[in-house]
């Protein structure tokens, strides 16, 4: 199961398909060879990454080589993000490859108070969900569990479904390791319907393995079984060589379960061939054990109760190989249970010196890895209350911001509020306006149509009064003027009938006079009317007749 865990945890990592296409040496043949071509940017930081990568599932020094070299690089071009990924990917090595969880928790806590500082939430979710699977590897349950939906809350606020799939998952398993198989089945059929739904046959078969492992918890061999098979035809499908070797692994310890020998041996041994291929140490190391023990359980023969020397000698061939590869890679654990497996070996061999050797080195191991797991809790937990106080001071002053930016909000929002109150006020207020004004208006018009009906009625009446005073004014001249002329004619008609010279004289000087007075009275009646004219033309014809 842990080994499926991290194959996860790699996927995740990795850019693109490459590792269904490509994987072990000839992946690190073909980034080798792109190496000496890169130029210090930062895709060689990402170069040396990939490499790094590559390397913990086969040798984990040169992957954490490769690794620093990256984290160095990135540091020189102060490059935040890549610094991040650096110290994730050496913190793989360390915590894959060496089963250093200690150092592994040390660059993971860096790389995770980086991405927080860059604002990177899919570094920050990734590098969270690592701390989980360092947790897991310990047995340190509700750590991991911690981590793992710290991871989950952020995948799902950035709707990042590929890594809520990984991380559901993830929680399965933790759960599936507490015996709390209902919760672990609940998470592990979340995961598979995400998948599902994304068409992901790898994160699919991921799943199916998973739960095959949970029904083998269960003793269901015979579930355990069908859905292993599930998964390892898809990964056949895929063409995914490091799914097949694990699937053919998990097959393997079920049929060696139900004592099918036979297919055990035969899965175990595919398994081993694509491991080879592959280059990873870790998983040949266990196929070469797995093959050792069943031939060591298939020496027996049942009817006598002896054992076949001949297949002895092969199970011990298979357990002094994978010796030698716990060797190679560190593997402590794996190193001391193949150790007691072997002196097991010898003495049914009848090596009792030899077998004594074995168990002394088993005896030692036991007693270093306590030692060094004792060290590296000590280690962890210093660490992890050193982080813990950190983030607790961290949380406090979110908190505080969290607080302000409440109040603030709340601020704006009762702001709204009492806007949107005086807005509806506004609103009511200008419907009301508006309605008034229209009222106004029609009373307005009304009025406007009177004072014109009022004006008009007053015109006509101060023309009636103008025309009667203009009447007066013009009449009493011309009254002048006719009633002379009247006289005038008189007058000639008495000129001209015979008569007295002087009488006639008299006569012809009053008309003269009569004249005289017709023409002033003309005269004043067309000043009247040029003075009323003037009048007209300023507007002030009322104060004519006022003078007057």
């Amino acid at each position: 199961m842990k080994k499926l865990l991290l194959f996860i945890f790699i996927a995740v990592s990795l850019q693109g398909q490459l590792w269904a296409q490509l994987g072990g040496q000839a992946r690190i043949d073909s980034l080798l060879g792109q190496l000496p071509k890169a130029i210090d940017d930062t895709n060689k930081v990402k170069l040396l990454i990939d490499l790094s990568h590559t390397y913990y599932s086969i040798n984990a020094d040169e992957g954490l080589k490769f690794g620093k070299q990256g984290l160095a690089l990135a540091q020189e071009l102060n490059w935040e993000k890549g610094i991040g990924n650096a110290c994730r990917t050496i913190a793989g090595n360390y915590s894959f490859g060496k089963s250093d969880y200690a150092t592994a928790l040390k660059y993971s806590l860096q790389a995770l108070e980086q991405f927080k500082e860059i604002g990177d939430k899919l570094g920050t979710a990734r590098i969270l969900s690592d701390i989980g699977v360092i947790h897991w590897y310990q047995a340190n349950y509700p750590n991991a569990l911690k981590y793992y939906f710290d991871a989950l809350r952020i995948n799902e606020e950035i709707n990042n479904k590929p890594d809520i799939a990984v991380t559901l998952c993830n929680i399965g398993i933790v759960y599936n390791s507490q015996k709390e198989y209902q919760k672990a089945l609940e998470y592990l059929t979340k995961a598979n319907k995400i998948d599902e739904e994304m068409g992901n046959k790898s994160g699919i078969a991921a799943n199916l393995g998973d739960i095959g492992e949970l029904y083998r918890n269960l003793n269901n061999q015979e579930k355990a079984l069908e859905y292993e098979l599930k998964s390892l035809q898809l990964y056949k499908e895929l063409g995914d060589k490091n799914g097949i070797a694990r699937d053919l692994g998990n097959i393997g310890g079920i049929y060696s379960h139900q004592k099918n020998y036979s297919k055990a041996l035969e899965c175990h041994l595919q398994s081993l061939k694509i491991s080879e291929e592959l280059g990873v140490k870790i998983e040949t190391a266990a196929s070469l054990g797995n093959i050792g023990n069943i031939y060591l359980e298939t020496a027996k023969d049942t009817g006598t109760g002896k054992y076949n020397f001949a297949t002895l000698q092969k199970a011990k061939i298979y357990i002094d190989s994978a010796i030698q590869i716990c060797k190679e890679i560190g593997d402590l654990n794996a190193l001391s249970a193949n150790y007691k497996q072997l002196s097991e070996i010898q003495m049914l061999l009848g090596d009792n010196k030899s077998a004594l050797a074995s168990y002394k080195n088993f005896a030692l191991l036991k007693d270093s890895i306590f030692n060094i797991e004792k060290d590296k809790k000590l280690t962890e937990t210093a660490m992890q209350y050193a982080f813990d106080k950190k983030e607790a001071a961290a949380r406090a002053e979110q908190e505080k911001k969290d607080i302000r930016q409440r109040n603030i909000r709340n601020s704006i929002i009762a702001g709204a509020v009492v806007l949107l109150l005086l807005l509806i006020a506004f609103i009511n207020r200008y419907r009301y306006k508006q309605k008034a004004n229209e009222l106004l208006a029609t009373a307005y018009e009304n009025l406007k149509n009177t004072q014109e009906q009022l004006v008009q009625s007053e015109r006509m009446a101060a023309f009636g009064v103008m025309a009667s005073r203009m009447a007066h004014e013009i009449q009493n001249p011309l009254n002048f003027v006719n009633n002379f002329s009247e006289l005038s004619v008189d007058l000639a008609q008495e000129i001209i009938t015979p008569g007295n010279e002087e009488e006639k004289k008299e006569v012809a000087q009053d008309l003269i006079s009569n004249l005289e007075k017709i023409n002033h009275h003309g005269k004043r009646a067309a000043a009247i009317i040029t003075q009323l004219q003037e009048h007209a033309r300023l507007g002030t014809a009322q104060q004519f007749f006022e003078e007057e």
